[in-house]
């Protein structure tokens, strides 16, 4: 058997909890962006970051060692969006969003689960440009290869941010029981249509292929602890209201069942009274009353 490393980026903290030297590489105190000497991850160095010769002149990638990986986690103070790692209730909110996608079926698509998971939506699936969320965010946290969208693959986080996002997307998937007719069949962007293959992968394995849950389908499963989502302000003050009717009617139940206990066994004393009563009556009707002429 084997595993496939995670990292649960959704801590809500402004610390990377897996860059320590004996994961992947804690922050060098010569210069701050680097990781430390201590770390195997010091020595990597980045290939393919030639963007702009890619664009312009339409070159490929060979494979040309560039500089080391950078990674200042928390550092972008220009940015104080992106100084946090996401909330555990921002994956609980993400899971609940129904629709898998929604037209355009890009970036700005809204209540869709595919951009939401991606970061370009916030968690509640509502659309924002101004948002990065989750697997975005935690990118741009990195704050250095890993938060560049060419680069990150160089930095070794990139896998464990990935198989994460995947982990969400299995949760889904099978919290939804969902099928391959909700996958986009076209208008979507180039490689992200149902039957488009999966880039890059070879032998070729199509989008349809991989839309299945990891258990039942792919021979895996993650070990991962779901947290369930928290109330709204909105919502605990209708669950306190509700509960507080609630106790009136249960108070009021059994103010009239001890009402009509009390009325119960007065009617159980009554009989004992009219006996009594009855009696003194009889015994009244025996005296002669002196007034009463006898014949």
């Amino acid at each position: 058997s084997f595993s496939l490393p995670y990292w649960n980026f959704a801590t809500g903290k402004n610390v990377c909890d897996i860059c320590t030297d004996d994961l992947m590489g804690s922050r060098s105190n010569f210069d701050f962006t680097l990781i430390s000497p201590n770390s195997v991850f010091s020595q990597w160095r980045v290939v393919c970051e030639s963007l702009e010769d890619y664009d312009t002149l339409g070159t490929l990638c060979n494979s040309t060692e560039g500089g080391p990986i950078r990674r200042n986690p928390a550092g972008n103070v220009a940015r104080p969006m992106v100084q946090r790692l996401p909330e555990p209730q921002d994956v609980a909110q993400c899971l609940e969003v129904g629709l898998f996608d929604t037209p355009p079926f890009y970036s700005n698509s809204t209540n869709s689960f595919r951009n939401t998971v991606e970061g370009y939506s916030d968690p509640s699936g509502r659309y924002d440009p101004a948002v990065r969320s989750l697997h975005n965010l935690a990118h741009l946290f990195l704050n250095g290869t890993g938060g560049q969208t060419h680069l990150s693959p160089n930095d070794p986080i990139f896998v464990l941010l990935h198989t994460f996002t995947d982990a969400i997307f299995d949760e889904w998937l099978r919290r939804y029981n969902a099928d391959i007719s909700i996958f986009p069949l076209e208008n979507a962007p180039i490689g992200h249509n149902r039957q488009y293959n999966m880039v890059p992968f070879w032998p070729p394995v199509t989008n349809m292929e991989m839309f299945v849950t990891a258990p039942d389908n792919l021979g895996y499963t993650y070990e991962v602890q779901w947290s369930s989502q928290s109330f709204s302000i909105s919502e605990i003050i209708t669950i306190v209201v509700a509960a507080s009717l609630l106790l009136v009617a249960v108070i009021f139940v059994g103010a009239s069942c001890l009402i009509r206990a009390r009325s119960n066994m007065d009617g159980a004393h009554q009989p004992l009274l009219t006996d009594h009563h009855q009696r003194y009556a009889e015994e009244y009707e025996k005296t002669h009353n002196p007034n009463q002429s006898m014949v």
